[in-house]
């Protein structure tokens, strides 16, 4: 590695043998470069410590934060999303949202996508693909997970404790009376996952029959389980789903008011909706608040503020009685 010196790409094309230019592009993600040359460059890059040009964060100067979501249909989604939107325009950012699909990886081609906007940091409710992590680490763009969490040491990551909501949601139907479970989930959901080792982790100690139905098999299964298999509580991983259950029809809100059912996130309450069904809870605020402090911190410090930030955050029951 060059000590005691910033690495530039002069630095990597002489070691490389290659143009400045050329260097440049295959950072960039550039199509005038082979992908076998962008291999080549980005690894020696990485090996050099190369990171492109840093930025002080300051107030009289408008920074580019690109918000990237997978769909608005999820609540939690429309009330963290507003909550970070608004801290953004408190404090000056220049704003641009991005869509992609459903519990999509972020890929290379959204990086490129923000490098030709210049964007500065990315804030994403979608997980990243190791290729776009370094995509973006090259060109000194900042990276927050939200709701997700990575191993990445390059990606900040705020999420709730999942497995612990997991436990809290399963002992709340034990205590209810519940005797046979069912946990609704989705494969694709990271977060999803961690809730089910916390339903895992009381079902499995206490001996509890369980069955694990993915959200596209609820609305035909659940029926089957509560009325002909004598299942009698249901733990939804998220409140979106159960409320897409409950909205099917009177006969399907009239089945989980039967039994004992409870989400995740509460956020049909925090929408207007009016619900009596239990839920596990957070404060949203926090999340929005730390993910603000955090973006204008690694902004500051050029990016390089210590280690990858990991923060869990805590959650409790909410069992929305005569709110």
């Amino acid at each position: 590695m060059i000590k005691n010196k910033k690495v530039t790409l002069k630095d990597i094309a002489k070691k490389l043998n290659l143009s400045i230019n050329s260097v440049s592009h295959a950072l960039r993600d550039l199509d005038d470069i082979s992908e076998e040359t962008k291999t080549e460059v980005r690894k020696e890059a990485l090996k050099l410590g190369y990171q492109a040009k840093g930025y002080t964060f300051k107030f009289s100067k408008v920074y580019t934060v690109a918000l990237v979501f997978d769909s608005f249909k999820n609540p939690y989604f429309q009330l963290m999303g507003q909550m970070i939107v608004d801290s953004l325009s408190r404090e000056k950012f220049d704003l641009l949202v991005i869509n992609t699909n459903e519990f999509k990886k972020i890929d290379e081609d959204i990086i490129k996508k923000c490098l030709y906007r210049k964007v500065d940091a990315i804030i994403s409710f979608n997980e990243f693909e190791e290729k776009a992590v370094e995509l973006a680490r090259l060109n000194n763009i900042y990276i927050q997970l939200i709701g997700r969490v990575s191993e990445n040491p390059y990606v900040d990551a705020l999420y709730t404790d999942d497995v612990k909501g997991g436990e809290i949601a399963t002992k709340y139907l034990l205590d209810k009376g519940s005797k046979k479970l069912i946990y609704v989930y989705n494969h694709k959901s990271e977060a999803s996952k961690r809730r089910l080792i916390g339903f895992l982790n009381v079902t499995k100690k206490k001996n509890i029959p369980y069955k694990l139905v993915t959200t596209n098999e609820a609305i035909n299964i659940l029926p089957i389980l509560i009325k002909s298999d004598g299942y009698d509580g249901v733990f939804f991983y998220n409140d979106r789903e159960m409320m897409s259950v409950i909205f099917e029809s009177k006969q399907y809100y009239d089945l989980l008011k039967r039994i004992n059912s409870i989400g995740f996130d509460n956020d049909y309450r925090r929408l207007g909706y009016y619900t009596s069904f239990a839920s596990i809870d957070f404060n949203y605020e926090d999340i929005a608040k730390k993910s603000n402090e955090l973006l204008k911190k690694r902004l500051e410090d050029h990016k390089k503020s210590g280690g990858p930030n990991k923060i869990k955050f805590d959650v409790y029951l909410n069992e929305n009685k005569n709110q």
